[in-house]
């Protein structure tokens, strides 16, 4: 028999294993690169808002945009905003991002790990709407799910765990938020005897909300914020604005999500996500009209990460978006993923030109009758900001807007 020859066994086994932690140095040197460096832009402004919007379509990736677009035969209101460009959406935690890492990022310029609210080995990174409560601000949030969800908890909350919701509920009531809308959960209904104060109103229905003229309010229902009719985002958005705006010299600042782009992408449902999708850039239109009408306003459109993997076809028509077993099928993943997503922004200061626009109706003579109404806007702030930055450059951009 032949004998075995140990050395060299242990020769060739100690190469391997020398490949194998070289694999591995090398994958985890990748890595660091990818998502350890900071990968933000922090881009130089000059303009001042007295009022900053920000819309974010939770899991609105390009792709998601673009079957909007195929499906509404037009652009949509976000995409016909003068700036643009794309977001970089990697989180602390490798391969993709999730809501709280995300938003955070947009909340406090800070990159975290995943499943933390606005919240960082150990520390509470201080976020954008609570600077602009110190300085005097009003600030609102609107979220279409719970409000101590991971969006709209890391403008207000801290914590190490999304899923920490009774300690989320109890620091967004004591956070004395000005405007607060969205979906209800046991966290807050727990809460529900302290919420209502000398100063804010406590609602459960659109009908209080339209009554309340409180300078406070906080909005929290049981049932699904409807993507049709006259209780939508869109009116929530317009009844924030109408609130936050009264009595306000100061300014203020407004978060609005269209959170369950994301819940439908995850489950690859795309009639689902097209609702929710139009009914976001009907927000993003209110918004965009109120700015116009009153000025001094900035309106910044931007996703926390792109959901499902999502590929429209080049040869996609209408007829195939509609066909859902078919067009469900365009989603690739039930996942997150770490494309970039898009931004989009209002430029601050533009003014609105007014035109005569014809009605549609005629005067007794058969005459068309015209009205004043916008037909352009002056684009001249905001040209050179860059075409690609980071998701804590949003907290940045915000932050120079406000202060």
């Amino acid at each position: 028999m032949r004998q075995v020859d140990h050395k060299k066994q242990n020769k060739i086994l100690w190469i391997i294993i020398a490949v194998i932690l070289s694999v591995c140095i090398v994958t985890s040197a990748i890595l660091f690169s990818i998502y350890y460096v900071d990968s933000s832009v922090k881009p130089q402004v000059n303009d001042n808002a007295k009022n900053v919007i920000l819309l974010i379509g939770d899991g609105m990736g390009e792709e998601h945009i673009k079957a909007g677009e195929l499906y509404e035969g037009a652009l949509l209101a976000m995409q016909k905003f003068p700036v643009q460009g794309e977001v970089v959406t990697r989180s602390l935690t490798p391969p993709f991002t999730d809501s709280a890492a995300a938003a955070t990022a947009m909340a406090t310029g800070n990159k975290t790990y995943n499943s933390r609210i606005s919240y960082k080995d150990g520390k509470n990174l201080t976020t954008i709407a609570e600077e602009a409560m110190a300085a005097d601000k009003k600030v609102g949030i609107i979220a279409t799910k719970s409000v101590t969800d991971a969006t709209p908890a890391a403008f207000l909350a801290h914590a190490k765990k999304r899923d920490m919701s009774d300690e989320i509920a109890a620091q967004i009531v004591a956070s004395d938020v000005d405007v607060l809308f969205g979906l209800n959960d046991d966290s807050m209904r727990a809460l529900a005897s302290s919420i209502a104060t000398d100063t804010r109103d406590y609602c459960t229905s659109f009908e209080e909300i339209a009554a309340s003229s409180s300078e406070k309010i906080f909005g929290l229902f049981d049932e699904a914020i409807p993507t049709l009719g006259a209780n939508t985002l869109s009116y929530l958005t317009e009844k924030a604005l109408s609130t936050l705006s009264a009595d306000n010299d100061n300014g203020f600042f407004l978060m609005v999500e269209g959170s369950k782009i994301d819940s439908y992408s995850h489950d690859n449902d795309m009639e689902g996500m097209l609702r929710e999708l139009r009914a976001f850039d009907d927000a993003v239109s209110t918004a965009k009209s109120w700015a116009a009408k009153n000025g001094d306003t900035a309106v910044i459109v931007v996703a926390d990460h792109e959901t499902g993997n999502l590929k429209i076809p080049d040869d996609a028509t209408m007829e195939d978006l509609i066909d859902y077993e078919k067009s469900n099928n365009w989603f690739k993943s039930t996942m997150h993923t770490n494309s970039n997503v898009r931004y989009f922004i209002y430029n601050v200061g533009t003014e609105p030109v007014y035109g005569d626009v014809p009605t549609g109706t005629f005067d007794d003579d058969g005459n068309q009758i015209y009205e004043s109404a916008i037909t352009s806007y002056k684009e001249e702030q905001l040209k050179d900001f860059p075409d690609k930055i980071d998701n804590t450059d949003i907290y940045r951009l915000v932050k120079q807007l406000l202060f």
